[in-house]
């Protein structure tokens, strides 16, 4: 399997193709829609995608399949540009795909697919300041993407503080970037509330993002699937992480770019334990960094049989969530 997708060829499409149809499939087939929290009260970006879901729900799940795709061929942009996994290979495009159908809630249509296209945006943007202290430009329009991504789904504004994560990891302290960087958050807020003071809807803006941002939307969560697979991932990512800085990172900068990944998968679990206004979609954006280390522990390990096996077990796991989705926990 990793021979194969660590070559460019017709294999990875047609393989890409299938996995998709194996685990959207059904969505498509019977396109039904559940909606969350953050369909009822829809953030500013995101209310078109609703009001189109409204219309016809196939073409919400398809909406949905177009920003899979789109996060896709980012990623493999994002590793081409910086190389975040040394050897060449589609895996990490194929991971993503499994993870992105690991719940119901990602696979109908939800905001925060087209949050996670502009927070890899903002990511590639950067990574691209590592030893440059004179750079406001991409600064500034790192802030503009992150803030954006909220606009589609209002917590991902938390992951604004990666931006000052990386000021501090990639450069030497300069007060200019700070403030580009503020500024960059603050202007696509500005564009709104300007935009709903003409059209005279400030009222509806403030509670739309009390909603989204400051309410109570935790509830419980016991589907045993799900909850297993997360815990196979969890410990995946541990074994990860400890290969990736066991020196198998090469580049001090490429170490420093793992390292604002950690930092991401931090925001979202910290965040996801410690606010009562985040529900577990949020534990979605933890699929991006799970993705990067994951691929790199699995395509860089000297025994390929085991790497063999540890993704046949995501096989089955992506396949358990499908036919047995919404089985409870056992209760003791």
């Amino acid at each position: 399997m990793f021979q194969f997708l660590q070559r460019n060829s017709r294999f990875n499409a047609i393989l890409f193709f299938l996995m998709i149809v194996m685990l959207w499939g059904g969505n498509l087939l019977n396109p039904h829609f559940a909606p969350r929290y953050y369909d009822t009260v829809p953030m500013m970006l995101y209310k078109p995608l609703v009001l189109i879901q409204n219309w016809s729900v196939l073409a919400g799940q398809l909406i949905t399949l177009l920003f899979v795709g789109v996060n896709a061929i980012l990623l493999a942009k994002a590793n081409n540009d910086v190389r975040l996994i040394e050897k060449r290979s589609a895996f990490h495009i194929l991971l993503y795909i499994i993870l992105s159908a690991s719940m119901q809630e990602f696979r109908q249509l939800n905001p925060m697919q087209p949050a996670l296209t502009f927070i890899i945006l903002a990511l590639m943007w950067l990574f691209r300041i590592y030893k440059q202290e004179r750079d406001l430009k991409t600064i500034f329009e790192c802030g503009v993407l992150f803030s954006i991504a909220s606009l589609f789904y209002a917590p991902a504004i938390l992951f604004a503080a990666l931006l000052f994560v990386g000021l501090i990891v990639l450069t030497s302290f300069n007060l200019r970037q700070w403030i580009s960087g503020i500024v960059g958050l603050c202007l696509p807020y500005i564009i709104v509330v300007s935009l709903a003071f003409c059209f005279n809807s400030l009222e509806n803006v403030r509670e739309v993002i009390r909603y989204n941002l400051f309410m109570t939307h935790q509830e419980p969560f016991n589907e045993l699937i799900p909850i297993l697979f997360s815990c196979y991932l969890a410990l995946l990512f541990i074994l990860s992480v400890a290969y990736a800085f066991a020196g198998n990172l090469k580049k001090v900068s490429i170490r420093k770019y793992y390292l604002i990944l950690i930092f991401f998968l931090a925001i979202v679990l910290v965040s996801y334990l410690t606010m009562s206004c985040l529900d577990y979609s949020f534990l979605f954006f933890g699929l991006l960094p799970i993705t990067i280390y994951v691929t790199n522990y699995m395509i860089n390990i000297r025994r390929k049989f085991g790497a063999e096996v540890l993704f046949l077990i995501i096989l089955v796991f992506a396949v358990l969530v499908q036919v047995l989705a919404g089985v409870p926990m056992p209760t003791l």
